[in-house]
């Protein structure tokens, strides 16, 4: 009957453990406040893509700029130079022109890029203060949900480290053979480890049992486990007969 009361026990100790356990019960908010996470990394990241475009955009923007007075002042030196030298011939003349058309297009073309590079910064301008604008209202939201859950798993890591201690005082109470079946059925069934037979049929897996087995759980000579769940199976009349025990005392 001891045993029988200490597993008892050891599977409430383990129910509280379950109720408690902040990767059960604070699963929802931690995976609200990873997702959160998440999505500011994500616009940080998409941040530093955007810094880097304005960076290039301004590059360009920069060059384009100091070239146009270059190319401006070309022209006008081609343009002196068909006016003041009047015996080039034809062919020199043709490709100054051309030079000189070159130039103008490229001054044209230019003047389009600009237009198009301040337009586009403009827009890049605009998504960063959205963006900026969103993180700090999703980092202050991810502040106040990381607290609460902070605060919530430092009170349950209290609880727990009570429950855990508790275990260990109860596994003391069991022979080394019996100590190691509850935790390999511990490890495998972390919910309950411990069940009730019912007629021969184990209440973990709903599976019914050998005659056999059935007999041994029975007897209450040593600790059975279920042939296909591998959980702890108590006879019910024990059980009761423990719990009348406890009720007297």
């Amino acid at each position: 009957m001891d045993t029988i009361r200490v597993l008892l026990l050891l599977s409430e100790n383990n129910d509280d453990r379950v109720k408690v356990d902040p990767r059960i019960q604070l699963a929802s908010l931690y995976r609200e406040v990873r997702e959160m996470l998440n999505t500011i990394a994500a616009m940080e990241k998409r941040l530093e893509q955007l810094e880097q475009l304005d960076k290039d955009l301004k590059n360009e923007l920069g060059q384009l700029t100091r070239n146009m007075p270059d190319w401006a002042a070309e022209i006008e030196l081609s343009k002196e130079r068909i006016i003041r030298q009047r015996g080039l011939t034809l062919k020199d003349m043709l490709s100054i022109q051309q030079e000189v058309v070159k130039l103008e297009s490229d001054i044209q073309a230019a003047e389009g890029r600009i237009l198009e590079l301040q337009e586009r910064g403009a827009l890049l301008s605009g998504n960063r203060k959205q963006i900026l604008s969103r993180l700090q209202a999703i980092k202050s939201k991810y502040n106040q949900h990381a607290e609460v859950f902070n605060e919530e798993k430092a009170k349950a890591d209290l609880v727990m480290e009570e429950i855990a201690s508790k275990e260990e005082k109860l596994l003391e109470e069991l022979n080394a053979e019996d100590r190691m079946t509850y935790k390999e059925a511990l490890r495998l069934n972390p919910d309950n480890p411990v069940v009730i037979l019912d007629g021969d049929i184990c209440m973990g897996c709903r599976i019914g049992l050998s005659k056999q087995i059935v007999k041994q759980v029975n007897q209450v000579s040593k600790i059975i486990h279920c042939e296909n769940c591998m959980r702890i199976i108590l006879p019910a009349d024990a059980v009761d007969a423990v719990s009348a025990e406890e009720a007297g005392a």
